[in-house]
């Protein structure tokens, strides 16, 4: 599986002398035509751009091109108004084109309610625009953002390679990365870190923007590396409030001493050591070879602790004797 990066540079080498660019997902309503992605002097355009990201959100693998439409529109309140045109959008469903054309073509109401109900993200592309991120974020994609009838969606602008996250969460209209809002949840324009861009790793997957739009569920005995959330900035005073803890009990037990530090020390590398051994396999091969019980767990974490766990006084206690026995399993 390539990585976003890799993908966009292989686009950059395939056509950077090319001056135009054919459409490999529908454009509104139109499939398969070519876009000029030069402008008169042979610079690369807006186009150029937007093709780049496009191309490799979709094969580096983290979105099917069958849940991406391009200049998509959807109509304001009142019926004389423009629409609203999404420079992109992303759907969590590969019905969206027939919906989509269902609406366009016959006005069908009960189609564009679905069309709100499975959109999922926002894309906006600009080229050089970086003085006026605040002016897009807040005229463009946060109004974008509020089509969406998901608790969540991803708001993204591309800027020139330059990548901006946002997302609508319980109706709060934030960065994705809660290290860039000052004020957390409660932040305003002026708390969102706009002068930070986000890093191509941060661009989550369609399956991982499911799991935030319909609050997926996920048994801790069964989640893989792909279920963790990207550590960021924002856990930086909950890391230390955990070890300061730790340090606590150590001292409180007699064990703030090399022996103590010592199960510390291994205690981290397991939890490291369980993330790289499902980080190894690819999630793919998981779907295609792994089809057995004794071979599927090879890919699921073990470092974790259910409420029940967490609320056991002893290790003698009958609840903890599970925690142990994976514990031993990740140390052998």
């Amino acid at each position: 599986m390539r990585t976003f990066l890799e993908v966009k540079e292989e686009y950059d080498l395939k056509f950077k002398k090319n001056n135009q660019f054919k459409s490999f997902l529908p454009v509104h309503l139109t499939l398969g035509k070519e876009y000029k992605i030069k402008n008169k002097i042979g610079e690369n355009n807006e186009e150029y751009y937007k093709w780049q990201f496009l191309y490799s959100l979709v094969y580096s693998g983290l979105y099917p091109k069958e849940n991406l439409g391009v200049e998509v529109q959807f109509p304001k309140g009142n019926m004389n108004s423009n629409p609203i045109k999404f420079d992109a959008a992303i759907f969590d469903s590969p019905e969206w084109f027939e919906k989509y054309k269902q609406f366009h073509d016959n006005h069908d109401q009960s189609s564009l309610d679905w069309l709100r109900l499975h959109l999922i993200g926002i894309i906006e592309f600009k080229k050089d625009a970086e003085r006026d991120v605040e002016k897009i974020y807040n005229q463009q994609l946060k109004p974008g953002m509020k089509e969406a009838e998901t608790k969540f969606c991803i708001g993204i602008l591309y800027d020139t390679e330059r990548l901006y996250l946002f997302k609508k969460k319980e109706n709060k209209f934030i960065r994705l990365d809660d290290s860039y809002n000052l004020k957390g949840d409660e932040s305003q324009i002026k708390d969102l870190s706009l002068h930070l861009t986000d890093a191509y790793y941060k661009i989550p997957s369609l399956e991982q923007l499911k799991k935030h739009a319909y609050k997926v569920f996920i048994d801790r005995s069964k989640r893989t590396i792909d279920d963790l959330e990207t550590v960021t900035g924002v856990y930086s005073k909950q890391l230390t409030d955990g070890i300061s803890s730790i340090l606590r009990v150590m001292d409180k037990v007699g064990m703030k001493n090399q022996r103590g530090y010592e199960i510390v020390i291994q205690t981290l590398a397991l939890k490291i050591y369980d993330e790289k051994r499902s980080l190894n396999v690819d999630p793919r091969a998981y779907l295609d070879f792994y089809k057995t019980e004794e071979e599927t767990q090879k890919l699921k974490l073990l470092f974790y602790i259910n409420k029940e766990e967490l609320g056991a006084s002893s290790l003698n206690d009958d609840v903890i004797q599970d925690f142990i026995t994976r514990m031993r399993q990740l140390y052998n």
